[in-house]
C-alpha cells in the first residue's frame, strides 16, 4: 500500500510540474507577444481614398492626410467633407483594433447621412501609417488628429464629436479627457462597444492569468472619463462577447451625470446585438440620436 501511495504522489507531482511549466510558458508567450494579440493590425502599402470610390462618392470632397506624431512618426488618414463650401461639424474617428480606416464604411455612411465631415486616421502600424502600436503611440495619434482638426483644418472644438469604437473607445476617452482638461471642450464623445479598462477586458477573457502583472497597455478609461465635460453618448450590444456589457456599463457609471452644457449622459442598449456591425444594424437609430448630439 505504501509503495502504491508513493507512486501516486510521484505521478501527481509530475502532472503538477507539467501543468506549472505549461502555465509559465503560456504566461511568457503572452508577456512577449501580447501587443501582437492586442493589435492585429492590417497593413497596406498605400490607402488613397480615391481607391475606395464607395467611400469617396458619399462626400463632396475627399482628401488624404499625413500627420506627424510626437515621436516623429508619420501616420495617414482621410479627410472627408460633406460640403465643399463650408465646415459645420466634424467627427474625429478612432477605429477598433482590427483592420484599418478603409473598413469603416458604416461610419462613413452615418457621417454622410448627417452631413458631417470626417477625419479618420490609422494608428501607428495600421494601414499605411508608420511605427508600431502601443497605448502611448495611439494616444499620440489621437492628439495629432485633434491638433490637425483645430489647426490646419480650421474647426473649433464645439464643432467636433470625438468617436471611438471598441479599442478606439479607450483612445477617444483619453483624448476627450485631455482636451477637456485643457479647456478645449468638444461638442461630444461618442462611444460604441467599448470598455472601462483593457485590464478588465483582458481579465474577462483570461481569468486564469495574472493580467494585472503582465499587461502593458491598460487603457484605464475609468480613470479618465470623469474629466470629460462634453456630452457623452454610449452604445453597447446586449450580446457582446468581445467587450461584455458590464464593462461598458461600468464605464458609464464612472462618467459625469451631466455635461458642462447641461445634457445628461446617455447609455443606449442595443437589443439582439453583438460587438461588430452595429453601425449597419442600427443605422437609423444612430442617425436620429446623433442629430441630437450635434444640436
Amino acid at each position: 500500500m505504501r509503495i502504491a501511495g508513493d507512486r501516486w504522489r510521484c505521478r501527481a507531482m509530475v502532472v503538477l510540474r507539467t501543468l506549472l511549466m505549461a502555465m509559465l510558458m503560456i504566461m511568457g508567450l503572452l508577456a512577449v507577444f501580447q501587443r501582437r494579440i492586442m493589435y492585429p493590425a492590417s497593413q497596406a502599402e498605400r490607402l488613397p481614398v480615391a481607391a475606395f470610390p464607395e467611400t469617396a462618392r458619399l462626400f463632396a470632397e475627399s482628401k488624404d492626410v499625413v500627420l506627424q506624431t510626437a515621436d516623429g512618426t508619420q501616420i495617414r488618414g482621410w479627410y472627408l467633407r460633406a460640403d465643399a463650401d463650408q465646415k459645420r461639424r466634424l467627427m474625429v474617428l478612432f477605429h477598433g483594433n482590427g483592420g484599418h480606416r478603409a473598413g469603416r464604411t458604416g461610419w462613413y455612411q452615418l457621417a454622410a447621412a448627417l452631413q458631417c465631415d470626417v477625419l479618420a486616421v490609422d494608428y501607428h502600424g495600421y494601414g499605411d501609417s508608420g511605427g508600431s502600436p502601443t497605448e502611448q503611440h495611439l494616444i499620440e495619434d489621437a492628439h495629432a488628429a485633434w491638433q490637425h482638426a483645430i489647426g490646419p483644418l480650421g474647426y473649433v472644438p464645439h464643432q467636433i464629436v470625438i468617436c471611438g469604437e471598441s479599442l478606439g473607445g479607450g483612445v477617444a476617452v483619453r483624448l476627450a479627457a485631455d482636451v477637456c482638461r485643457a479647456e478645449q471642450r468638444p461638442k461630444g464623445l461618442l462611444l460604441v462597444a467599448t470598455f472601462d479598462s483593457m485590464l478588465n477586458a483582458a481579465g474577462y477573457h483570461f481569468p486564469w492569468l495574472p493580467v494585472g502583472r503582465l499587461l502593458l497597455d491598460r487603457y484605464h478609461s475609468d480613470q479618465h472619463i470623469a474629466d470629460v465635460t462634453c456630452r457623452i453618448m454610449q452604445y453597447h450590444g446586449d450580446q457582446d462577447t468581445v467587450v461584455p456589457l458590464p464593462l461598458g456599463q461600468r464605464l458609464h457609471q464612472c462618467a459625469r451625470d451631466v455635461s458642462a452644457d447641461g445634457i445628461p449622459k446617455q447609455f443606449h442598449l442595443l437589443q439582439d446585438s453583438g460587438h461588430n456591425g452595429l453601425m449597419r444594424q442600427h443605422a437609423e437609430r444612430f442617425q436620429r440620436d446623433l442629430q441630437l448630439l450635434f444640436q
